[in-house]
């Protein structure tokens, strides 16, 4: 083992800063678009920040590290990736001035990072909801069917970001008809995005070749595989499925299997008489099946010869290797569970499609089924996405772009729920996150009840920012008013009191760090920045809004006119994403200057058998 590599806050504000200069690349609106090659030759081109950082070979731990961090927070909320590191860097640098000429500076930092943790979770949502949100519209005054025009502008400032235009307006609209088909009850539209998210990978076709404009949503569910068998004839009704996840051919017959002849019910005829009891009892599998009505078979394993030809002759339609998420997917939608034990096939594993055809998408053939509409309004139909794009990088860039989406959509209508109680080391989550991971880095339980309703959204274009930074200085004015305040009356009654006015410098380093965002926003145009910014604070004086993200502002003859897009950016964005990035930046802060050092063990080179992932759950298309 290597000697251990002492680490100081100097150490961590250079490691951030260099994955700062790779995002800042491709942040804000105006940002472009970065390439990566592989050594085969591929090639990826995104703006996504989170498959930007995860796309580096990081050798540094610190690096590996926020790379998690963020990757965590994304994946929980689909937003904030490039924001998120952009903060930090700023909380780190403000840390590093602040402690710099402190003579213990590694402990000041762990302080101050403490006390801004301690802020984040237990003061930071009440100063939200009543300094910033008053200014903020709100999606839809019922929750569950929100203002088509507001969702749209959300999309909108949503996906500017990650897309060009013309791709933004594309994905936006399939947005909206994927949910307007999903949520064909009002009270759905929370229950389908959660739907959605947990069952996006089977829920969607990626297509390259094809301009994007080809995409389009399908009514059904799209099986990517092929028949083994002849499929169903058109005019063929009712069409009634099985999905089964073992082969329906009794073990005996499988290859390694050890027959004791004299054990087997076929007494003493030999190997023969054993394998015609095996396809006789696979015949009254068959039967049973057909006394069922069954004319389709999806197998989450390949079956054998024997089972096809079987099926052949019944007129049944195999469908093999269905993907589980797949085979989940269509047992949820069809009310209908798999079986894994062919004799305890009965009725309540049969269920009915509407329709069961092939269906040719680019090069590839595939199952295209339809199961029946439900009248139960607590029953999701959500349909099939196809997603198109000219190469592999622009599609794989679309289906994240619409994956986050949806996710952050999720984020934005779910209630924030806490228990109301302090603990720094409890964390954020939400129903609707895949990531089981208990360990503390991740941020669960918001602090308060009750706040942060729901569906709460902004202007884009650092409205947000400006308007946090004020409430957090005035909260810091009037925090140190009142222990001014405290402490001249305990002083006039003769009662000593110390009075640590340096406890509240957390509030004012987190307001100025949260100015590095608009300002990196209008890094290109520092006249739209003051104008913006000008526009921002006469809206905190005034409080003039539309339900549209517009503002209402006072001109310099007194008359009042409404300023929308131009100076703000177009669109809005999530409170809620919001208030979860700044909690997940301030619990990265705290984990990386909570490390003291780095152990570098040494590896016997005959283990290095791949390269190191810079997530536990990385895709293997984002590795380059």
């Amino acid at each position: 083992m290597l000697p251990a590599e002492r680490l100081h806050l100097r150490h961590v504000l250079q490691t951030v800063s260099v994955l700062e200069a790779v995002v800042l690349r491709s942040f804000g609106p105006d940002g472009g678009q970065l390439l990566f090659t592989r050594d085969s030759g591929q090639v990826m081109l995104t703006r996504h920040g989170t498959r930007i950082l995860t796309a580096l070979r990081l050798e540094h731990p610190l690096a590996r590290m926020v790379v998690e961090c963020v990757w965590k927070h994304s994946a929980a909320t689909g937003d904030g990736s490039k924001t998120f590191i952009l903060l930090l860097k700023a909380l780190l640098r403000k840390i590093h001035t602040h402690t710099s000429q402190e003579p213990g500076e590694g402990a000041a930092a762990k302080r101050l990072a403490e006390e801004l943790l301690a802020f984040g979770l237990d003061e930071l949502a009440d100063v939200i909801d009543v300094r910033v949100s008053p200014y903020c519209s709100a999606l839809s005054e019922r929750k569950d069917a929100p203002d088509t025009n507001t969702l749209q502008s959300l999309m909108g400032g949503f996906l500017h970001t990650r897309l060009g235009r013309g791709h933004c307006e594309i994905i936006q609209r399939l947005t909206s008809e994927m949910l307007s088909q999903c949520a064909c009850h009002d009270n759905l539209l929370v229950t389908s995005l959660s739907f959605i998210d947990a069952h996006f990978p089977a829920l969607h076709t990626a297509i390259s070749g094809f301009p994007i404009g080809s995409s389009r949503v399908i009514e059904g569910q799209v099986i990517h595989r092929d028949f083994s068998t002849p499929h169903p004839p058109a005019d063929h009704r009712p069409i009634k499925v099985l999905m089964v996840t073992e082969s329906l051919e009794p073990e005996i017959l499988n290859g390694g299997t050890v027959l004791e002849l004299d054990r087997i019910g076929g007494g003493g005829t030999g190997v023969g008489g054993v394998f015609a009891w095996a396809q006789n009892r696979l015949g009254c599998v068959f039967g049973g099946l057909q006394s069922l009505g069954v004319t389709l078979l999806l197998s989450s394993v390949k079956q054998s010869d024997a089972t096809l030809a079987l099926a052949r002759r019944a007129g049944m339609s195999v469908v093999e290797c269905v993907p589980e998420d797949e085979l989940a997917l269509s047992a949820r939608l069809s009310g209908a569970e798999p079986v894994s034990d062919w004799s305890l096939i009965g009725r309540q594993n049969v269920a009915a499609l509407t329709f069961c055809q092939p269906i040719l998408l680019g090069a590839h053939r595939f199952v295209h089924v339809g199961y029946p509409r439900s009248t139960d309004e607590g029953h999701i139909q959500p349909p099939s996405l196809v997603v198109c794009g000219a190469e592999d990088g622009q599609t794989d860039q679309c289906v994240c772009a619409l994956r986050d989406a949806f996710r952050m959509l999720l984020t934005t209508l779910e209630p924030i729920r806490g228990t109301g109680t302090s603990d720094r080391g409890r964390t954020l989550d939400t129903p609707h996150t895949r990531n089981t991971n208990k360990d503390t880095h991740t941020l669960r339980e918001p602090p308060k009840e009750g706040v942060l309703v729901s569906g709460r959204v902004i202007t884009v274009g650092g409205t947000f920012e400006w308007l946090l930074h004020r409430a957090l200085l005035h909260t810091q004015s009037h925090t140190l008013l009142d222990a001014h305040t405290q402490s001249r009356t305990v002083s006039d009654s003769h009662t000593p009191t110390h009075t640590n006015i340096g406890s509240h410098a957390h509030s004012r380093i987190l307001a100025e760090a949260l100015l590095s965002v608009p300002r990196q926003i209008y890094s290109h145009s520092p006249h739209c920045y003051l104008q913006a910014q000008t526009q921002a604070l006469r809206c905190l004086h005034d409080g003039g809004r539309t339900m549209d993200g517009s503002r209402t502002v006072k001109t310099e003859s007194g008359s009042r006119e409404t300023s929308s897009g131009s100076v703000f950016g177009c669109g809005l964005e999530s409170v809620a994403c919001k208030y979860r990035l700044i909690l997940a930046v301030l619990q990265c802060v705290r984990v990386l200057l909570r490390t003291d050092a780095i152990l570098h063990t040494h590896t016997p080179s005959h283990t290095h058998t791949h390269r190191h992932s810079n997530t536990p759950q990385q895709d293997s298309e984002e590795e380059n």
